[in-house]
């Protein structure tokens, strides 16, 4: 493969695999950890990132204008390019239990998800130095069977302020949420997006998330452009799959959101979280957890997500939609933390590969 087709397409990574929550305890990881794989990766170019706020991050970098002058800084000095924030999850993320607590507060219970997503999206217009219009991605609504009639109106409120901005709030699709599925995404935008918010309310297409449906990526591609709505990034991520249902991680902090097929590939079976068991007649399952994005021993779904990644000039999907490797589960593998930046840039090499 040539280095013009390595070029054509923005590659990132996103920052949520290293665990912090405060200002304070991001900074090591930028100075260390992003800085050997920027020197790895990207020595000749800018690092693309996806940076990953929690709520006394944003509150912090609200109030403080020097912090936020600091960090642009940092990124301007070693030519990172902050493409995307991540602003689904408030509460901490890694070290402790998180579960259904990701989705919290969710869109339809109070202004707080509301506020922290126009508060993510000032700061990402603060801190990003990119001429395309930068993302914010959230969560696709609440865990069913929360409607989606019921977070719509906060959803729309987002859309509008991301406008006044020349902002994108990427709405992420998830298994379990009122807005889970392709379908669901079109049926949303139709019934409650009006054309002139098309620009700032997108879709974060999750490859693991999209997967775990037993989804055609490219079929799915393809309807989201036929329907006029927009993708403002990729998650080039990797899920479990087993042919029958066995222990996987069980212990993990992130809910394991399982589902089953028959031998046609049609979803029969959901699980929010591990199931203990599922009905007779399911050919194959597969798991929300990211494992890596490359080959190793454990069963996945690499295979589709390889020959998404080579069939790209198939689709419609415009070239400047940012593809982002998000493999957050690394603290909790095998190996993870202490080969971090390993893996991270075997990732993006292999990534890289199949493009």
């Amino acid at each position: 493969m040539s280095e013009t087709a390595h070029t054509r397409r923005l590659l990132g990574y996103a920052l949520n695999c290293f665990p912090y929550q405060t200002l304070a305890e991001l900074w090591p990881f930028l100075e260390r950890d992003v800085l050997q794989i920027k020197a790895r990766c990207f020595p000749h170019e800018p690092f693309p990132i996806e940076l990953r706020v929690s709520d006394p991050i944003v509150r912090e970098l609200t109030a403080d204008r020097t912090a936020v002058a600091k960090l642009k800084t940092f990124f301007t000095a070693h030519d990172l390019a902050l493409v995307t924030i991540n602003a689904f999850v408030l509460p901490p993320f890694h070290g402790q239990r998180v579960k259904e607590k990701v989705y919290l507060p969710a869109w339809h219970e109070s202004e707080e998800r509301l506020r922290f997503t126009n508060a993510s999206v000032d700061l990402l217009k603060a801190l990003s130095n990119e001429r395309t219009p930068p993302s914010v991605s959230v969560p696709f609504g609440a865990l069913k069977p929360v409607t989606m009639a019921a977070v719509a109106p906060h959803i729309l409120r987002a859309g509008e302020y991301a406008a006044t901005q020349d902002c994108v709030v990427a709405l992420e699709p998830e298994p379990g949420l009122c807005v889970e599925t392709t379908a669901e995404v079109i049926e949303f935008f139709r019934t409650y997006v009006p054309p002139n918010l098309r620009r700032h309310l997108a879709v974060n297409f999750d490859l693991s998330h999209q997967l775990v449906q037993f989804e055609d990526l490219s079929a799915s591609i393809r309807q989201l452009h036929e329907a006029g709505i927009r993708i403002a990034k990729i998650h080039v991520s990797n899920a479990a799959e087993m042919t029958e249902l066995r222990p996987f991680y069980e212990d993990s902090i992130y809910l394991h959101q399982t589902t089953g097929a028959d031998a046609a590939g049609h979803r029969r079976f959901f699980a929010l979280d591990w199931p203990a068991t599922a009905p007779a007649g399911l050919a194959k399952f597969r798991c929300h957890y990211h494992l890596p994005v490359y080959p190793t021993d454990l069963p996945s779904t690499l295979t589709e997500v390889e020959h998404f990644l080579r069939n790209l000039d198939a689709t419609p999907l415009d070239h400047s939609v940012p593809f982002i490797i998000e493999t957050y589960t690394w603290p909790q593998q095998l190996r993870g933390p202490a080969r971090l930046v390993e893996n991270i840039c075997r990732e993006i090499d292999w990534v890289r590969s199949n493009f």
